[in-house]
């Protein structure tokens, strides 16, 4: 094409891109502006980040598909050409007759090609200048009103309204009679000690709280003392991670047992043990060095009788050789069995007290295990974990005898006639129904001190179930 003709392409070529790039920096811009502005109003953190990363995407989408749009082929600036300077259709003409060699289409194209060397650019113009020169000033008033504009300030959370607490007889009859339950529990005599001292205190400060949430405070501060002191005197789950660390597999093998704290598992470990030592006597040198190595390693008090336990194993494996009679070996791991059965035996006793007062405390006072923390558990898929331990009605949990058992124990087991029912009932469930009633007076106040003691000294005793359990 002749120079007149590529002169008003070039131009037409540069406004089409400078359009494309004014429409997608508005777009990017609008976009950015529309997100901040969302999170402004939502009271949202603002996401610069994520703000730039939509803007630019919705920039470069804005851009392609606006130059392609306006890109300024042949055919297109001939058109516009004409258009602009009235020439009919010769650009046109002289574009569709460009390899022509003919005589008339050549001077056709010259005479074409002198005026449009003529005529100034300003003379043809792009597309819609107007609009894309006012895209920049909108997208700009949109962003500046979005800074201007006062981030919304987050609904403030509703009023944290602490109910009131006070202990009930029956939830302080209920700490007591889970005192007395630990004191004549099997737990070890160290940490039942420490058990007892943080109920005791617990009972102490209940006595004076009247908030809710610092009756649970307390509660749960006592169920994690609890938790600490059983935890910290019980030495099976440290020995059996040293274990753990040991590279025989058979010493390895036998934390897991350790760990598990079943009879059952250290029974077979026994009898696999007992079958490698027949195919292989220097196994047992070899087991005997790692749990001596591992009960050093775990720092645990010699003392402790599941250490002592061990320890002793191990220098009985290590005194073992080839001519040992089956009948000692045989001796040597029965006993072994025996001790560590022992001290694990002990140790799952003072867990299972833990979890019984720990379970016994979120039932009388109404307390989720969701609020307790996770650790304090030692079986996480106790399904009790994730039970609200509000109770239906207070007075079903309370019981008498050895923990653990969870069943309601009466003075009496008697079916009598309720006239109100026109029923024959259990004895418990008339007793539940009036102190429930004689509840509510004691907590509205409407009692002389006189009256409140002889009421709950009264009901106490209707709910005494030990001669009965006796007499079962």
């Amino acid at each position: 094409m002749g120079k007149g003709f590529s002169k008003f392409k070039r131009k037409l070529l540069t406004g089409a891109l400078v359009r494309a790039l004014l429409l997608g920096l508005s777009a990017g811009t609008v976009v950015l502006a529309a997100l901040w502005l969302k999170d402004k109003l939502t009271a949202t953190d603002p996401a610069f980040l994520t703000y730039a990363m939509w803007a630019g995407i919705a920039a470069a989408v804005a851009l392609a598909v606006t130059f392609l749009l306006l890109l300024p082929t042949k055919k297109r600036v001939a058109r516009r050409i004409d258009r602009h300077l009235a020439l009919g259709e010769k650009v046109q003409t002289m574009i569709e007759f460009a390899d022509d060699t003919g005589e008339m289409a050549a001077l056709q194209r010259a005479d074409t090609d002198r005026i449009l060397t003529e005529t100034p650019r300003r003379r043809v113009k792009g597309v819609c200048t107007w609009l894309f020169a006012t895209l920049p000033v909108v997208a700009c008033l949109a962003l500046g009103g979005t800074i201007l504009i006062p981030a919304q300030e987050p609904p403030a959370p509703p009023p944290v309204i602490d109910s009131n607490f006070s202990m009930t007889p029956w939830q302080e009859q209920a700490l007591k009679d889970l005192i007395e339950k630990v004191k004549t529990s099997d737990m070890e005599e160290t940490p039942k000690e420490e058990t007892v001292k943080q109920l005791e205190s617990l009972l102490i400060k209940l006595r004076a709280i009247k908030k809710e949430p610092a009756m649970k405070e307390a509660v749960i501060s006592c169920i994690e003392g609890i938790h600490k002191a059983v935890s910290e005197h019980n030495s099976y789950d440290t020995v059996a991670s040293a274990l753990f660390q040991s590279p025989s597999d058979s010493v390895q093998d036998l934390g897991g047992a350790v760990n598990s704290l079943q009879a059952l598992l250290l029974g077979e470990w026994m009898n696999t043990f007992e079958a490698t030592l027949a195919a292989d006597p220097s196994t047992a040198s070899t087991v005997g060095l790692g749990i001596k190595q591992a009960l050093t390693t775990s720092r645990v008090d010699p003392a402790n009788e599941l250490y002592a336990s061990l320890e002793a194993f191990a220098t009985g494996l290590n005194a073992l050789t080839a001519e040992t009679p089956a009948e000692d070996v045989q001796s040597l791991l029965v006993g072994a069995e025996e001790g560590i059965n022992a001290a694990l035996f002990t140790q799952a006793t003072n867990e299972e007290v833990e979890d019984d007062t720990i379970y016994t405390l979120l039932s009388i006072f109404g307390i989720k295990a969701s609020e307790v923390p996770e650790d304090v558990f030692n079986d996480p898929d106790d399904p009790r974990g994730e039970d609200d331990y509000e109770p239906k009605d207070e007075l079903d949990h309370i019981s008498s005898g050895g923990l653990g058992s969870g069943e309601m124990i009466f003075g009496s087991n008697d079916t009598i006639y309720d006239p109100n029912k026109e029923a024959y009932v259990t004895y418990g469930d008339v007793i539940n129904e009036y102190y429930a009633r004689i509840t509510e007076l004691l907590v509205e106040g409407g009692l002389t001190p006189e009256m409140e003691e002889a009421l709950s000294d009264y009901f106490a005793f209707l709910y005494d179930g030990s001669a009965n359990k006796e007499s079962n």
